[in-house]
């Protein structure tokens, strides 16, 4: 029987530990050999079938999920795996670590299977795919609402990111693909939501639980920590507890219909998504230069018809969003469909102004919505009070509003019926989409990921919803909000039994 070298003894330990096999493979982004944290070390090890995790964010789930699928596809000859997500924005962040490792590392690119024609095998559409030399695959599926792109598939292993987000329907499909004896391993922040498969798994006898709040990444810190409570609102809240100490915390409850937006994401030909940064507005030492700037980044073209404009504008270290809705009168319905999204990164507030401008002189909007947090003030007294606007007439079109504050609807026997505004903006929206009457954009996929990803929870009777991934969305809740307050308004020119359409700040 022959010897085994010291050497292939190595490599055998190194094959058979992924942790082994990751820091001698794999790099960070800087060049630097990947190392491990403890408790990423301690997942990667785990010999049990079946693993689920609640974990908060920033604390290197994505590292393993991909370490863990390449070591896999590495070792295991013929077999195939499946990394799922419900949206594709959520595993375009995994497949960009997946072909940034194989770009750094030439030995592990060897590994990948080669077409007749001499070029890797990585099928980009209609999904993503990796096949090797030692006939294993890899599969990157979106599960979207009903988890078609799971059905055609058996598969060894699955590792699911973001699994709280995922819909029942494609809960059952993704169980199906997976082979008898297969292992499953379900990564995800928890979302509070507690009729859903992932919530029952988090309980199961059947499943190892991993519990990963994002103080365990390294670089925590007392200013972090103090940065995030703020954010949220303190210990006791529902954002804390989902995105920071990864708990499942107060019950939530989604905020949108997930099969009413799907049926109102389609193909929008003329859409654009423009992202403007901070960095190309640097070095416009006049107003005029940036105006030329911001007017050649946007690349717009003049547009006939009824548009309605609506902004999330955020401080300068946060993005701001604002949309272009186009509003059209079909046979069947009249519907408002999105045309034109604005992501502004590390822009201070003048050029916000002058970008809303510059839209405005473009489309003569017929109602343009801010919001009066963050940036919102200083913009809105902007464009209504500077003599280079006043062209623009903007006064009765431009609103801000306060989405703590309260919105007077109508008058009703004297008295006024008001809603909380955020709660009435929501059920705008809301009723749009049940009824069909909003476009999106179907390859915008920060949309869809913002809009089935938010939520609510209830405190002291009172509505919260979640914050962070909700820029998109608030700037829809302006637009959706000066739309409805101009109609309500021209109705009220002919019935006493509505006034025009307020909002104020109501303070708790």
């Amino acid at each position: 029987m022959a010897r085994i070298s010291a050497k292939e003894r190595k490599l055998a330990e190194t094959l058979a530990d992924p942790v082994l096999w990751g820091q001698g493979y794999l790099r960070n982004r800087d060049g630097g050999q990947r190392v491990y944290w403890p408790h990423q070390a301690e997942d990667l090890l785990c010999p049990d079938k079946n693993i689920i995790h609640l974990d908060g964010r920033d604390v290197g789930k994505s590292v393993c999920i991909t370490t863990d699928a390449l070591h896999f596809a590495f070792t295991n000859r013929g077999c195939q795996g499946l990394v799922a997500a419900p949206h594709q924005g959520h595993l375009d962040t995994l497949i960009e670590e997946i072909e940034f490792q194989l770009d750094a590392n030439p030995d592990l690119m060897v590994s990948v299977a080669l077409t007749k024609y001499g070029k890797p095998k990585i099928h980009r559409k209609p999904y993503f795919r990796l096949e090797f030399t030692n006939g294993a695959i890899l599969y990157f599926r979106p599960a979207g609402a009903y988890g078609d792109a799971f059905r055609s598939l058996h598969v060894d292993r699955v590792w699911v990111d973001e699994g709280a987000w995922l819909t029942e329907r494609a809960w059952k499909a993704l169980r199906q693909c997976l082979k008898s004896g297969g292992r499953l391993r379900i990564y995800s922040t928890p979302n509070g939501l507690r009729d859903t498969t992932y919530y029952r798994l988090t309980g199961s006898t059947q499943f190892r639980v991993f519990r990963w709040p994002s103080w365990l990444n390294p670089a925590w810190t007392q200013e972090r920590e103090a940065e995030l409570l703020e954010f949220y609102g303190g210990r006791d809240s529902a954002g804390w507890q989902h995105e920071v100490a990864g708990e499942h915390g107060k019950p939530s409850y989604g905020a949108f219909n997930i099969e009413h937006l799907n049926l109102c994401r389609q193909d929008v030909v003329e859409y654009q998504k423009v992202v403007v940064t901070g960095e190309e507005l640097r070095g416009c030492a006049t107003e005029e230069e940036s105006h030329d700037r911001l007017e050649m980044l946007l690349n717009l073209m003049p547009r006939t018809g009824v548009f309605w404009i609506g902004g999330d504008l955020g401080y300068t270290n946060d993005p701001t969003e604002i949309v272009v809705f186009q509003e059209i009168e079909l046979p069947e319905r009249r519907i408002v469909k999105l045309i034109l999204r604005v992501r502004m990164e590390h822009v201070a507030y003048p050029h916000i102004a002058q970008t809303i401008a510059l839209l405005d002189r473009y489309y003569t909007a017929a109602g343009i919505g801010v919001d009066n947090g963050g940036n919102g003030m200083a913009v809105v007294q902007e464009l209504l009070t500077l003599d280079k606007y006043k062209d623009l007439a903007l006064q009765g079109r431009l609103r801000g509003y306060d989405f703590g504050g309260m919105t007077t609807l109508a008058v009703r026997d004297g008295h006024e019926v008001r809603k909380r505004t955020k709660e009435f903006m929501t059920s705008l929206i809301a009723g749009a989409l049940q009824r069909r009457q909003l476009v999106f954009p179907i390859e915008d996929l920060e949309i869809e990921d913002q809009f089935i990803t938010h939520t609510y929870t209830l405190h002291d009777g009172r509505i919260v919803y979640s914050k962070g991934n909700d820029h998109v969305i608030d700037a829809v809740r302006c637009a959706m909000l000066a739309r409805e307050q101009s109609t309500l308004n021209q109705v009220g020119e002919e019935t006493v039994s509505l006034v025009p359409l307020t909002t104020e700040p109501v303070f708790i």
